[in-house]
């Protein structure tokens, strides 16, 4: 039996599609079946960090104190100093 390969590319013209990636195949004549990949918009910024924070409420993340920040900065600037 021979192998099937799937891989994802660009159709750039009513005849030509451009892979992703190269195939282990030499010249020869084969079947393409096409199947139009919806494109992906951007999730809006907002709506990316309210996600993140939701998640991190649910885990009970607590962000550091900002003397906690400074205390941490000031520890590894003085160790450059070593």
């Amino acid at each position: 039996m021979q192998s099937a390969y799937i891989v994802t590319g660009r159709l750039t013209d009513a005849r030509t599609v451009t892979l992703d990636e190269a195939l282990p195949l030499e010249s020869a004549k084969v079947r393409l079946v096409v199947e139009p990949l919806s494109p992906t918009l951007p999730r809006p910024y907002r709506e990316v960090m309210a996600d993140i924070r939701q998640r991190q409420q649910a885990r009970g993340h607590q962000s550091p104190l900002p003397e906690e920040i400074h205390t941490y900065l000031q520890s590894e600037r003085e160790s450059w100093e070593n």
